[in-house]
Formats: C-alpha cells, sequence, structure tokens
C-alpha cells in the first residue's frame, strides 16, 4: 500500500472554489490525500504531476474544468495518461467539474469517452462518496450502513430484548500483532475487567479484532486509561462507584455523547472531556 490514497491534479483557478473544499471532504471521510503538490500552472507537465504523484499515491483524482482545459496540455500529455491504467484498473479518476461531454470531446476524446464524475458547486459530497467507493470500499461500506441504519430506526420503535437475542459484528481481523496484543491486555485489566464487565480476555480480545481500525481504536482507549488514572489519583478518588462513573463518562465523550447519571458535578465532568479532547486531537 502507498502512502496515500490518492492525489489530486487540479488547474490552480479551481482551488478555492471547489478543490480545496473537496479536500477536506474526502479527508474527514478517513482518507489521506496529497493536493497541494499537484496544482497545475501554465507551463507545467500534467504527464510529470501524474508520474510524481503515483508514486507515492494509489489513485489520481484529475479535476477536469475550463481552466485545465484552457492550459492547452499537448496531445503527447494525454496519451502518457492512458499508460497510467494498469490492465483493467483504472488509476485515474477523472472528475468533470462545470463542464460537458461537449467541452471535453472538442479537446480530447480521450477524456471524454473516459468515465467521469460530473461534478459542481453544489454537490462536493455526492462527489466526495462516489470517489469514496473507488478510493476505499470498506470506508463507502461502514458508511452506506450507517445511513442505512439511520433509515431503518427513523421510524423505528424501541423495545427491550434479552441480550442472548443480540448478534455481535464479525470479527474483521484474524490476528493481531503481539504488540497490539500487549497493550489490550493492559487495558483489559485496568478497564474492561474491573469496570466494564468484561472477565474474559478472549472476549475482549475478540472485540478489537472486530473493529475496522483496531490500533485507532486502542489508541482511543488508552487515552481514556491515561484520563481515569491521572484524575482519579489528583482526586484521590477510591470509591469504586465513582471510578466507574468516571470510565463511563470518558467512554461516553470518545463516541461524541453524554452518560445520563453522573457522580460527578458539571465543573468536573467539564474538566475530564477537556482531558480527553486534549489526547484525542489527532
Amino acid at each position: 500500500m502507498k502512502q496515500w490514497n490518492a492525489f489530486i491534479s487540479h488547474a490552480s483557478e479551481d482551488k478555492d472554489s471547489f478543490v480545496r473544499e473537496l479536500y477536506q471532504t474526502l479527508t474527514n471521510l478517513g482518507l489521506s490525500i496529497w493536493y497541494d503538490e499537484f496544482t497545475l500552472k501554465v507551463g507545467d507537465s500534467l504527464s510529470k504531476s501524474i508520474d510524481n504523484g503515483l508514486l507515492n499515491s494509489d489513485f489520481g483524482i484529475m479535476i477536469i474544468s475550463q481552466s485545465f482545459l484552457n492550459k492547452g496540455w499537448p496531445d503527447y500529455e494525454y496519451r502518457s495518461l492512458l499508460s497510467r491504467e494498469i490492465g483493467n484498473k483504472p488509476v485515474i479518476l477523472p472528475v468533470w467539474y462545470n463542464v460537458t461531454r461537449e467541452n471535453v470531446s472538442q479537446y480530447s476524446l480521450y477524456l471524454a469517452d473516459k468515465f467521469a464524475i460530473t461534478a459542481n458547486d453544489k454537490n462536493i459530497n455526492q462527489v466526495a462518496l462516489k470517489l469514496l467507493e473507488v478510493l476505499n470500499p470498506n470506508i463507502y461500506k461502514n458508511i452506506s450502513r450507517y445511513l442505512y441504519y439511520q433509515q431503518l430506526i427513523k421510524n423505528a420503535k424501541p423495545q427491550k430484548v434479552k441480550r442472548s437475542r443480540l448478534k455481535v459484528s464479525e470479527i474483521r481481523h484474524d490476528k493481531l500483532n503481539q504488540s497490539l496484543v500487549n497493550r489490550i491486555e493492559i487495558l483489559h485489566e485496568l478497564i474492561f475487567n474491573p469496570f466494564l464487565d468484561s472477565s474474559n480476555l478472549q472476549d475482549t480480545l475478540d472485540g478489537f479484532k472486530r473493529d475496522m481500525y483496531p490500533h485507532r481504536e486502542v489508541e482511543v482507549w488508552e487515552a481514556i486509561l491515561a484520563v481515569f488514572l491521572i484524575y482519579s489519583q489528583r482526586k484521590q478518588i477510591t470509591e469504586y462507584k465513582i471510578l466507574k462513573d468516571i470510565i463511563a463518562h470518558l467512554t461516553y465523550f470518545s463516541t461524541g455523547s453524554v452518560y445520563d447519571r453522573a457522580y460527578l458535578n458539571t465543573d468536573e465532568l467539564l474538566e475530564l472531556m477537556e482531558m480527553l479532547n486534549n489526547r484525542l486531537k489527532e
């Protein structure tokens, strides 16, 4: 796997109106995008930009606008694009920004015949999702499932069910490396076993194997553990129910929600939240 999911090749005139927001949307979706190095100005080589970008990226996103076409890339530049396609796998992903098929075909039949995403200033989110489907299908599937779930629960009626009827998600990772297992064992002994009713280490390990990104999940729990230890020792808290309450609040804070019970007052909860947020900024 290369360093970046994709780079964006675009005309400098389109940065403020479209590309910067598209870049930000893609990064917010969890993608790594390299685009500042590939801002094309008059006299720049399109093929050289793509060569450099593909050395470090899995895909190249090409924003084809009127400004892009007006730069007058020579024919050999377009022929070089064709050679970048490895087998039947597309590596160049064209995005037509405020241009029509007629505009593109007048300039290059190759670009006009190549499947492209049509974009304008108002559909950046839709464009980002279409690119996401190619750049990282796993993230795309998760978002699609989330949107489908939101639609399902919109008119659903809540009801209580036995825990035995609940289905857990599938295990995504058959094996975790030993370094990660060591860190999870520490989390199990200090958090999951004493406060979250997970007495079986294997159950805890299986839970992390179900996560899409277990390394990131471990980092979040380590931040929770750090705040828990520092706060409880600083405040000299030893009562179990309050310690468990702290863990519950930190867990909810890490997901962007709020725990509805509290032994701590508002100022204490805000302090906890700030301590955790400072450790989860990256």
